[in-house]
């Protein structure tokens, strides 16, 4: 059988990007498989200048000009966060620190993150991932700093534990849908907190069910009467069309990480693949001061510390 030219293999690798992307970007909001292909535009437009050069210097214009116009759209994409200015100026001071973590549920110790949640010093913290197993110790070791904590069930054997320094007032029925809301009140200022941790959108069901859920928690964000964020692990890249339907086009709601540069968060193991799917949101009542995706040990993602400023 004849081995095929570099040139050949190259041409379909382009076909491929360019399907990867119309189909990502056009009818990711509609079917699961798709909204897959929508999430890695860094990964495209990398690969796009790759196959722009070569095909460019063989002169192979038109296959040139394809790799190019998908570089384009994917950069489109991107550079909205690389440019972005931060929301205020360094020199304010951050009057409320959340943390956000996605333990990793197939861990049996969390020592080493309990080590780390206790450096960040937050006055709240948002742990994803937690077993049953887990939460003794978590809260035998946490329990003295954070001593009011509410949990809930997301998915499989993984929950949500929400620890704080302050009391709060816990909201029943955004329970249904797997949600944590509470309100609370820190150094006199009184906010709520939403977070929720969907399923991975691998088939239909879970596309589903993960865009329902983060529909309520967004509009739960924009109808909030005090000061409001959302934090957690959503499964979502910022490159989605979901992600833009859901959130981009919501006035009164902010990404944190804007300003603050992409900062992926997963895969921790597989970094050329490194995607932006853990979030915090928030919505008029705060400014962001700095957002900031830090190494987790033990965890296959990292940690989102968010310092936010009452308006």
């Amino acid at each position: 059988m004849p081995q095929l030219p570099l040139k050949t293999y190259l041409r379909l690798a382009t076909v491929g990007l360019v399907l990867a992307t119309v189909f990502g970007q056009l009818t990711g909001g509609y079917f699961f498989l798709f909204e897959l292909l929508s999430h890695f535009s860094v990964q495209y437009a990398v690969v796009g200048l790759a196959l722009a050069g070569w095909l460019g210097w063989h002169k192979q214009w038109l296959w040139t000009a394809l790799s190019l116009a998908c570089v384009g759209w994917h950069m489109a994409l991107i550079m909205p966060w690389l440019l972005a200015e931060k929301p205020i100026s360094s020199g304010q001071q951050s009057q409320l620190r959340i943390l956000h973590a996605n333990v990793l549920f197939t861990r049996r110790d969390l020592s080493e993150t309990i080590r780390f949640v206790q450096e960040q010093q937050a006055d709240v913290l948002v742990l994803q991932e937690v077993t049953v197993g887990h939460m003794p110790q978590v809260w035998a070791a946490l329990r003295g700093e954070y001593p009011y904590r509410d949990t809930i069930r997301s998915k499989g054997p993984c929950h949500i534990m929400v620890l704080s320094r302050t009391p709060f007032v816990a909201d029943s029925a955004a329970r249904a849908l797997k949600v944590i809301h509470l309100t609370t009140t820190v150094r006199g200022h009184t906010f709520e907190l939403f977070t929720v941790h969907p399923r991975t959108p691998i088939w239909y069901p879970w596309f589903r069910e993960r865009n329902r859920q983060l529909a309520f928690v967004a509009d739960q964000l924009t109808r909030a009467k005090h000061p409001a964020l959302l934090t957690g692990d959503f499964n979502i890249s910022v490159f989605s069309p979901v992600y833009r339907t859901l959130f981009n086009r919501k006035a009164a709601i902010t990404a944190c990480r804007r300003g603050f540069g992409l900062q992926p968060t997963w895969p921790r193991f597989l970094p050329p693949a490194y995607l932006p799917i853990d979030h915090t949101f928030v919505n008029n009542g705060f400014m962001t001061a700095q957002f900031t995706a830090l190494p987790q040990p033990g965890s296959d993602h990292k940690a989102i510390r968010v310092d936010l400023h009452f308006r």
